[in-house]
């Protein structure tokens, strides 16, 4: 087969995805991938860290010495995995990324259709890009770092409660208020400069989607190696303008009376009270928090310039 790219393909999968009839959803993956792989591997993640452990057998050659391409079908709390075995094993090999969760924020950033069927189609054109990655307290993320009222979301969420952000999601909705939202004292460094205040949300974001939103940061890349803090200043309706209102990190400030904005490469965040964070949809570590970027860490398959993918809302 003259398009064949790759010798050996592993696809990592948790039975318990989004998708509703896994083994199918894996059947439909598979025949597109072969199109592109020899040799094609289907592996279960059964529990939390497998996937951790099966990139340290292909970095020792343990699990097969001619594994050049990774897949992962899942949400996004099944990629931060994979992008934390890839990067603790420093496994310099090329990923494709498959939806299987709720939101599938990096999928949006990948150009890649949310429905896995179509996406595996669509990885057979794509091209492999370099992103950056997010160190944050040893631990690695793709697309945010977050706390506030992005944690209270995902807890409700996980609760069984409706997500209060719905569509609109972590950023700008009008229900923030409903949430009562509890407010912290912070102090934030960003490279050189310090910024303190009192706040109900941090976010820092390398991908431009978050909770299956767009942030409206025109200039936000995921791939220029830079990181974006984004602090909330106030609640209520001025956000709400704020959130609707595409600007680039130029004029960010000057347009925003909300959302302060900086850009930077290293960050410290201490909070008082200490407060949980999520990273990549999992709440997973509490501040103080030391985050910093790694620039063009991973390369995955994205599709160039398809735009009526890249749903804006």
């Amino acid at each position: 087969m003259s398009n064949t790219k790759y010798n050996h393909g592993v696809i990592f999968y948790h039975e318990h995805s989004g998708i509703k009839d896994i083994f199918r959803g894996l059947g439909d993956v598979a025949s597109s991938l072969t199109t592109f792989c020899k040799h094609l591997s289907i592996q279960l993640s059964e529990n939390e860290g497998d996937i951790l452990k099966y990139c340290q057998k292909i970095k020792d050659g343990s699990y097969s010495d001619d594994v050049d391409i990774i897949f992962i079908l899942g949400g996004d709390g099944t990629v931060n995995e994979l992008i934390n075995g890839v990067m603790q094993s420093e496994l310099e090999i090329p990923i494709g990324i498959i939806p299987g969760g709720t939101f599938n924020d990096f999928v949006k950033t990948l150009n890649l259709n949310p429905r896995h069927k179509v996406a595996s189609q669509q990885l057979i054109e794509a091209e492999l890009k370099s992103y950056d990655v997010m160190k944050v307290n040893g631990q690695y993320a793709l697309n945010f770092v977050g706390l506030g009222l992005i944690v209270q979301n995902a807890e409700n969420v996980q609760n069984g409660n409706k997500d209060v952000f719905g569509k609109l999601s972590y950023v700008g909705s009008t229900v923030k208020t409903l949430l009562n939202p509890e407010h912290f004292d912070y102090k934030v460094t960003v490279d050189d400069k310090t910024i303190d205040g009192n706040t109900s949300m941090l976010v820092v974001a390398n991908g431009p989607f978050i909770g299956g939103s767009r942030i409206p940061l025109t200039d936000l890349s995921p791939s220029d190696g830079y990181l974006n803090m984004f602090i909330f200043k106030e609640q209520g309706s001025s956000v709400l303008n704020d959130v609707f209102k595409q600007r680039d990190s130029m004029n960010w400030n000057n347009m925003t009376d909300g959302i302060q904005h900086v850009l930077g490469k290293t960050i410290t965040v201490e909070t008082e009270p200490q407060a949980k964070v999520d990273i990549d949809g999992e709440i997973a570590l509490e501040t103080p928090l030391q985050i910093e970027v790694i620039p063009e860490a991973v390369q995955i398959l994205t599709l160039i310039d398809d735009d009526q993918n890249n749903q804006t809302t």
